[in-house]
């Protein structure tokens, strides 16, 4: 038996991409995995495909976030593990950004994650060897290029509620791990609307960019380690990237 066998894993952001790879490993793996996405095709087929349970919904709606994560706790009859994988990351400059983007960003990135944990937290203190994984970004550590600077900020401000969620909930015997991962070929730039820019960042993800299925395989690691061990924070590079 595996050790994610029966293990109840809630992945946001699970229609595409990183948290689409992550519901595929911990399904492979042998835990039983719940969808949380904005409503699309690729969320029903990958839900068709893992037999999981999917619930469609904005996780900046802090209304419609709360109930969909209580309705997928009991889809999976409690909860073990919360990977907290949603985000956005439109990029661009300060001087000619959109404020909507801004917002879209920390309302997701940010304020998305803490009304997911909060509504999630009763259920993983019932849960067993509880989890929390936020998937961070080596941006929230280091700020690489101007462009970055809005995004960096969000994924700055994730390494603070990862440390503080630790902090918080290290007394019931919940875990709390922030997996950072560099460029990911995740197909993410498309969704970025100045041409130019989405034509680079695409080429960068694809030139040195890890397979989403790479980093899946690191969260893994992290479910994997004993109930005695635990891994505050991980990152994950391609050696590409590293070497470049």
């Amino acid at each position: 038996m595996t050790r994610s066998s029966g293990r109840r894993v809630l992945v946001t952001g699970a229609s595409r991409g990183i948290g689409a790879a992550i519901a595929r490993a911990v399904a492979a793996d042998g835990g039983r995995v719940a969808l949380l996405a904005r409503p699309s095709a690729e969320l029903d087929g990958l839900a068709a495909e893992l037999g999981a349970p999917a619930v469609g919904v904005d996780l900046a709606d802090e209304a419609a976030a709360g109930a969909a994560v209580r309705r997928a706790c009991e889809e999976l009859g409690g909860l073990d593990v919360l990977v907290n994988n949603a985000g956005v990351f439109p990029l661009g400059l300060v001087r000619d950004g959109d404020p909507a983007d801004w917002r879209a960003m920390l309302d997701l990135n940010v304020l998305g994650v803490l009304t997911v944990s909060r509504a999630a937290i009763p259920a993983l203190l019932a849960g067993e060897h509880p989890q929390i994984v936020n998937i961070g970004s080596t941006a929230g550590r280091s700020v690489s290029h101007a462009i970055q600077g809005v995004y960096a900020a969000t994924k700055h401000a994730l390494v603070a509620l990862s440390d503080g969620l630790r902090l918080e909930l290290a007394g019931d015997g919940v875990r709390v791990t922030l997996v950072s991962p560099g460029a990911v070929h995740t197909g993410g730039a498309a969704r970025i609307r100045d041409e130019a820019l989405r034509g680079v960042l695409a080429k960068v993800q694809e030139a040195v960019g890890l397979d989403p299925a790479e980093v899946a395989e690191q969260v893994l690691h992290v479910l994997h380690a004993p109930s005695g061990v635990h891994v505050t924070e991980l990152t994950v590079l391609s050696t590409r990237e590293q070497l470049g």
